[in-house]
């Protein structure tokens, strides 16, 4: 016998797992943009730590303690810090000494 009570519950399970993949879907399409943003953030971050194991003449692992410490210290995303100090000492070192075309005279 078909009741009302069983043609308004059976579309739940349906419902439920519609809604189940509609979230699994957002959680991996946020997933691939923070891995595309770690891709992205990595060059810089490998080359405030190449200054800084010059500077310090350290291994990698301190080098990158350092950002991580200089981050959390002034609360500012570990990418931005590492792009701010590699903004820096660019703009202290003259363009023939990083291996680039001098500056025109």
């Amino acid at each position: 016998m078909d009741t009302q009570a069983e043609r308004t519950s059976w579309p739940a399970p349906a419902a439920r797992h519609a809604h189940e993949g509609v979230e699994a879907a957002a959680a991996l399409a946020e997933e691939n943009r923070q891995l595309r943003d770690a891709l992205q953030t990595r060059g810089v971050i490998e080359q405030a730590k190449g200054v800084l194991m010059a500077q310090r003449r350290c291994g990698p692992q301190e080098a990158f303690d350092v950002l991580v410490t200089l981050s959390q210290d002034t609360n500012v995303k570990l990418r931005d810090v590492a792009q701010a100090f590699v903004d820096e000492f660019l703009a202290t070192v003259p363009a023939e000494s990083r291996g680039g075309p001098a500056a025109p005279a």
